[in-house]
């Protein structure tokens, strides 16, 4: 298995992480998610797992970056993006964001599958 990213990349700020751990812990805990599933998506095996996709909404959802019927909110995302990355996000995100799914989870899914299929070097999941 090829890995992809063994730690948060450079673009990722310190401060975004920092910000994240409390949602990211209580996200963890609320739909069953270990870090050894995460650490397994960032080296490039997305596990279609409810426990995972779940997880990915609930940080989402917990920064407003998806609406009320659970699709993501691809503005406000760029807006967590640096400049030298807003142009090649606009880009993954308007192919990506708009994904089919039973629920929000299932949608999430899709679009990080979507994201990850395209640009794998700048996929990482905190």
């Amino acid at each position: 298995m090829k890995n992809v990213n063994a730690g948060p990349p450079d673009w990722i700020p310190a401060e975004l992480l920092d910000m994240v751990a409390g949602d990211k812990s209580r996200c963890m805990e609320e739909h069953g998610t270990t870090q050894a599933l995460i650490d397994q998506v960032n080296e490039g095996n997305l596990v279609n797992d409810r426990s995972l996709s779940c997880y990915m909404f609930c940080l989402l959802d917990a920064f407003s970056l998806v609406d009320d019927e659970g699709n993501l909110e691809a503005e406000m995302l760029l807006g967590f993006l640096p400049e030298n990355l807003v142009e090649k996000g606009t880009e993954i995100l308007n192919a990506c964001a708009k994904q089919d799914g039973a629920d929000g989870c299932e949608r999430v899914f899709n679009v990080a599958k979507c994201v990850q299929q395209k640009v794998p070097e700048l996929w990482f999941m905190v």
